[in-house]
């Protein structure tokens, strides 16, 4: 291997090194946090799930705040760069604080506190992972290279939640015991002290192995025209219409699929294999998905990805307590098919977008498009889980029990429990939900018009505008190229938000002269 290869290779495991803290803690968080403050810390479920309410409304708002601020910085690590170095001990801290609550004993301060602590979680996460969403157009203009980090990032993402599916319980069970409960509460510490050492260096990676731009205009100013001017991209939208309803579908069916295999086809002693085999063909299935990508285009392997999660959600139907464990696994790798092809066109999506935005209003917004999805992402899973908890409540589900049968019987017969009508929501939500999501997500990628000759035409457009002030000496077919990716005319674009920036900056002036005087 030559050493420009070598190079690219430990850009792209360095860029993708920031995903074991986003893949591998959002695992930690989803499987572990919910458990730990009733079972472990002894709080009400209606307790555990305001804290964490409040804890996604925090995390969603300061999400577009730390973009807007990244897209403002200037240092000699580079404004994105700077963040990495800036969160490594926020993300080693507050992971800590997550699982353990310093001997706080009374129910009203460990709710206070585990609140901030949250808080504190969601904030390290964003200071990181906004940033992180945002450098890669930094990082390579290339429509495949592009393609190529991402499917390196993700690859990394699921070899992190591999790791954090198995890892976690094994500590805890380790040190604190196998029965849930406060016993468990050094297992838990032990846990997060490795795991946030682990998650740490994630950081320390990237910001040693990245480069960003140096030659960075001045910031400009930014408008609440400019926040909400976001929506008028059309190729954004359309993304936003794939991004969220895949995530969502994704979040919905972490969210229930444990109830389904302990509650509906009573096998819970085969979870873990499951979900094992799930991730183990996710990150294999990513490098198939990503070799797709770059020969058809980021939005093809979505459509085989899934339509296959689409049939095997039917096949559940025929899924009973007496199916056999290798009929499960198989759907598991189907499933897998269909996560990787999603996770994989999504995000490698989302950084050229910035380009888009570029033609049409000359600036770059890299950090308000990273904010909005990422505030849109958490807030819209956060509906979609509270209305799924309210649905499960609907259907006669109480969590409070559950766990206290769960954790007291040394045999925990699902029996005990379930009901016909709840084992039947149950059932029917695992199979509904996703097919009606992985529709939605389909439609609207029938409708992307993002291609690499399309987007190549749009970086060529991005560099005639800066040399020669407008598109006279492009081809007309990239001409039509860029009309049809931002669905706006020639005349329409770059001197249009050029002169906007103009009128901004006069204006800007003028209240500086007006502040001095």
């Amino acid at each position: 291997m030559n050493n420009s290869k070598l190079g690219k290779l430990k850009a792209k495991l360095s860029y993708g090194a920031g995903d074991m803290y986003g893949g591998g803690a959002f695992l930690v968080f989803s499987l572990l946090y919910m458990n730990f403050l009733t079972l472990v810390e002894g709080l009400p479920v209606a307790t555990a799930t305001v804290i964490i309410f409040i804890g996604k409304i925090w995390d969603a708002v300061t999400d577009p705040l730390v973009g807007r601020l990244s897209d403002k910085t200037r240092s000699r690590f580079g404004r994105r760069r700077l963040y990495f170095l800036l969160g490594i001990l926020p993300v080693f801290i507050s992971f800590v604080m997550l699982f353990y609550s310093f001997g706080i004993s009374s129910e009203l301060g460990k709710a206070i506190y585990h609140t901030l602590a949250y808080m504190l979680f969601g904030t390290a996460f964003t200071i990181v992972m906004v940033p992180y969403n945002a450098i890669l157009s930094d990082i390579t203009s290339d429509y495949n290279e592009r393609t190529s980090f991402t499917t390196v990032r993700m690859v990394i993402s699921g070899a992190s939640s591999l790791l954090c599916a198995v890892l976690p319980s094994a500590i805890i069970k380790l040190v604190g015991g196998n029965v849930n409960g406060e016993a468990q509460k050094n297992g838990y510490l032990i846990m997060a002290l490795i795991l946030g050492v682990f998650f740490a260096l994630a950081w320390v990676i990237v910001f040693l192995g990245t480069k960003e731009k140096s030659n960075l205009e001045t910031p400009q100013k930014i408008t609440l025209r400019d926040w909400f001017g976001v929506f008028k991209n059309k190729a954004y939208c359309n993304f936003l219409g794939i991004f969220l309803s895949f995530q969502i579908a994704v979040d919905l069916v972490l969210a229930i699929f444990v109830f389904y295999v302990d509650l509906v086809i009573l096998k819970y002693q085969y979870y873990e294999v499951l979900v094992g085999i799930l991730l183990v063909f996710q990150v294999i299935f990513m490098l198939v998905n990503g070799a797709l990508a770059q020969k058809k285009g980021k939005v093809f392997p979505l459509f085989i990805g899934l339509p296959l999660w689409i049939i095997t959600s039917l096949l559940f139907i025929f899924v009973y307590t007496d199916t056999q464990l290798w009929v499960l696994c198989i759907f598991s790798v189907l499933i897998a098919v269909g996560s990787s092809a999603g996770n994989l066109s999504t995000w490698s999506m989302l950084s050229d977008i910035y380009d888009i935005d570029e033609i049409v209003t000359g600036k770059r917004h890299e950090g308000i498009y990273s904010g909005v999805t990422t505030f849109l992402r958490k807030f819209a899973s956060g509906v979609a889980v509270l209305v799924l908890g309210i649905g499960l409540k609907g259907l006669g589900f109480d969590k409070d029990t559950y766990n206290m049968i769960k954790s007291s019987a040394i045999d925990f017969d699902p029996h005990q429990y379930a009901t016909e009508g709840l084992v039947l929501g149950i059932k029917w939500m695992f199979i509904a939900i996703p097919i009606a999501l992985c529709l939605i997500c389909l439609v609207f990628a029938c409708f992307n018009k993002v291609n690499k000759k399309r987007f190549d035409s749009v970086i060529a457009g991005i560099d005639a505008y800066k040399t020669d002030g407008n598109l006279d000496k492009l081809p007309q077919e990239m001409i039509n190229n860029i009309e049809t990716i931002t669905g706006k005319n020639k005349e329409e674009l770059w001197a249009n938000g050029i002169e906007q920036s103009k009128d901004e900056t006069e204006a800007s002036h003028i209240d500086e002269s007006a502040q001095k005087e």
